[in-house]
């Protein structure tokens, strides 16, 4: 049993810099990894771990990022997973109602569509605004219809593709090079009850030319949707819709590489500094 829990705070940054420094030493495999706003515009990152946290080994990770306040404190011990979950309220997107373990024996809303996803697992609970831009995209451009076959780049925690498939899509292929992020994808399925619609696999070569999809959803970051699109657009089918985020608002280079390859642009959501692009394959 772990006798004490170090917990470090380190700030100032801006909405976009938190996020992005949360998923950096995310990797670095802490017990936890979660950013606030401590006031108005200015976000602060706090980190739990079993063992003291050192400012040096910060400062490594995040050398290309400027910070002026780190704290350090021992914390009682409690179980922290479990506070977590406490402080993990349930978020509404649209018509998605997403809520922890804690909460799986209470009453949701009827007239929503519920998703359960454990918070601190892998990327993905509905939090962040590439995730909720990308569940609202999937509601508003996803017709299942049409669009029979659909593709999950980057699944996280699969939120994603427990969405599409309870929107009524039956086959969903969520794939992501994280080995952590598909058992996660997998256990949530499960607990969503779609996994007879949702397939998921690791993948290091983004080569998925033996497949084509009607609907294409993509949450990660600028330099992989710019390198994997031509494969991207290729596996899409004539009339697909394909939903890009992970990068921040003013980034035209994503939309640019895409519009070359003669994909038309839908829709854009611009929402705490990310953008969210929606575009359609001629």
């Amino acid at each position: 049993m772990i006798k004490k829990i170090f917990k470090c705070t380190i700030g100032v940054f801006s909405i976009v810099d938190s996020f992005t420094i949360v998923d950096l030493l995310f990797e670095q495999n802490y017990m936890s990894v979660s950013c606030v706003e401590k006031q108005n515009n200015r976000w602060y990152v706090e980190v739990l771990s079993a063992q003291p946290i050192k400012e040096f080994e910060i400062a490594r990770i995040l050398a290309d990022y400027k910070y002026s306040f780190f704290e350090t404190e021992i914390l009682e011990n409690i179980d922290w997973l479990e506070k977590c979950f406490e402080n993990f309220k349930p978020i509404t997107v649209g018509n998605f109602y997403m809520f922890g373990p804690h909460l799986r024996m209470k009453k949701h809303p009827a007239n929503k569509i519920a998703i359960e996803v454990a918070a601190a697992t892998a990327f993905g609970s509905g939090e962040h605004p590439t995730t909720n831009r990308c569940l609202l995209a999937s509601q508003v451009f996803f017709d299942p219809k049409i669009h029979k076959k659909v593709l999950d780049i980057g699944c996280g925690s699969g939120i994603l593709s427990i969405a599409l498939a309870k929107l009524g899509c039956r086959y969903v292929t969520a794939c992501d090079n994280d080995s952590e992020a598909v058992r996660i994808t997998m256990e949530n399925i499960a607990i969503n009850h779609v996994a007879h619609r949702v397939m998921a696999f690791q993948n290091y070569a983004h080569e998925f030319d033996k497949n084509q999809y009607d609907f294409i959803v993509a949450n990660i970051l600028a330099s992989p949707l710019i390198s994997m699109a031509e494969s991207v657009t290729s596996c899409l089918n004539k009339n697909g819709i394909l939903v890009l985020s992970g990068f921040n608002s003013g980034d035209n280079s994503v939309l640019q590489k895409y519009t070359s390859l003669g994909m038309k642009e839908k829709y854009i959501y611009d929402y705490k500094d990310w953008t969210t692009i929606v575009l359609q394959k001629a």
